[in-house]
């Protein structure tokens, strides 16, 4: 029996040996058939052959970064309209698709009038501060990546010799940056939806890295593991919202007989008119949405609540006022065990370095990063701070009580 060949189309890299000729040049001297035996020879003793090459070019490695991402806040650019480096660790398609997402939900929130123009501001600082750590990455890595590979002998060698090898400084420049480039090192300096110490926004209630949560602004939400009440599923809480364009608001609850007051006094200060969670309410009110589960109120903002109780003693319609309760697929039961925090009674509460019993509320922008972080108190406090928040990142004045005539 024949088994027929699956016709597959793969793109090679192939290191072009280089020369101090000022006058060689790869781009003129280098051919496709070069090039193919050049990987045949690597890849001995296995064998490659090839029906047609459809697309082939020499690439000398560089770096260069545009002046400028965008034109008067009407033109933009972004991935490699911006940034040039080498064809390495797949950063031009991860970095390319990160500039789409914090483009796109800064254009939805000003055409959706929930944020003024000025916030596109904040593409070129937060993306082209990234693209330039990605270059400064790059350049160290594509150094290292065109040395020349030692030898399985040498290898053997050094791995008898007597004490332990020194590790391969390809791996690890590769270890230090892999959280960089796998995306999660992606981090944004402090601005006007990013809270830091000279944000507009100030509160005693807000919380700052290792000053009450572990979670930094301007990073990405930690991955945590809850139960889903409704259907008893475990599921990745970060990954319950899909990328919407809307923020989300974690509120971590904490023991429920500790902090019932505190989340009835902040449902009932979200339902006034003028707060941050009211003020872009959906108009049309006759409009069924019985089977909307993110965004049932806004579209502005998603509602999550996280209990520290097992699953089987969360009573939804119970324990949480009805503002909350209408996000039922979204209210979670911190009682799955996590090896990263093995002595934590609610670890999604412990991850995120709040208290387990009393809980907080995490601010996440539309694209997965942390905006603000806040204590859960009783009374007025909690929704105050987050108006102030809101209030920065929306250009309105929220929560203030208005004369009515």
């Amino acid at each position: 029996m024949v088994i027929p060949r699956e016709n597959n189309m793969v793109r090679l890299y192939i290191q072009v040996a280089s020369s101090t000729d000022k006058d060689w040049n790869p781009r003129k001297t280098a051919t496709a058939e070069e090039v193919q035996q050049h990987a045949k020879e690597i890849l001995r003793p296995y064998t490659i052959t090839w029906d047609r090459v459809e697309w082939f070019s020499v690439y000398p490695i560089g770096q260069g970064i545009a002046e400028n991402y965008t034109l008067d806040e009407r033109v933009f650019m972004g991935g490699d309209a911006c940034h040039t480096h080498s064809p390495k660790a797949g950063q031009g398609m991860n970095t390319a698709f990160l500039d789409a997402v914090n483009l796109a939900w800064k254009i939805h929130h000003v055409e959706s009038g929930f944020a003024p123009r000025s916030i596109l501001s904040t593409y070129e600082s937060e993306r082209k501060l990234i693209a330039e750590n990605l270059l400064d990455f790059d350049a160290r890595y594509a150094k290292l990546f065109s040395a020349r590979i030692p030898s399985a002998g040498e290898v053997a060698g050094a791995s008898n010799a007597s004490g332990p090898a020194e590790e391969n400084e390809f791996i690890k420049t590769f270890k230090a940056s892999c959280e960089f480039t796998s995306g999660y090192g992606v981090a944004y300096n402090p601005n006007t939806i990013n809270w830091g110490p000279s944000h507009p926004a100030q509160h005693p209630l807000i919380l700052s890295y290792q000053k009450g949560t572990s979670l930094r602004t301007g990073r990405t939400f930690h991955p945590a593991t809850v139960t889903r009440v409704v259907d008893s599923n475990v599921v990745h809480l970060e990954q319950e919202i899909p990328l919407n364009g809307s923020y989300r608001m974690y509120i971590f609850g904490g023991t429920p007989s500790r902090t019932s007051r505190a989340i009835k006094d902040l449902s009932a200060h979200l339902s006034t008119p003028s707060s941050f969670y009211s003020i872009f309410a959906h108009r049309d009110t006759n409009k069924d949405r019985y089977h909307e589960r993110h965004n049932p109120h806004t579209t502005f903002l998603t509602l999550c609540t996280i209990l520290n109780v097992p699953r089987g003693q969360v009573d939804i319609d119970a324990m949480l006022p009805a503002v909350l309760a209408r996000y039922r697929d979204h209210v979670y039961a911190d009682d799955i065990w996590d090896q990263r925090v093995p002595d934590a009674k609610a670890s999604a509460h412990a991850k995120m370095g709040l208290n387990e019993e009393e809980g907080g509320i995490v601010v996440v922008r539309p694209d997965g990063y942390v905006g603000v972080v806040v204590r859960l108190v009783e009374g007025t406090g909690t929704a105050e701070a987050l108006n102030k928040y809101f209030s920065a990142v929306t250009g309105k004045t929220l929560g203030e009580e208005r004369a009515v005539l």
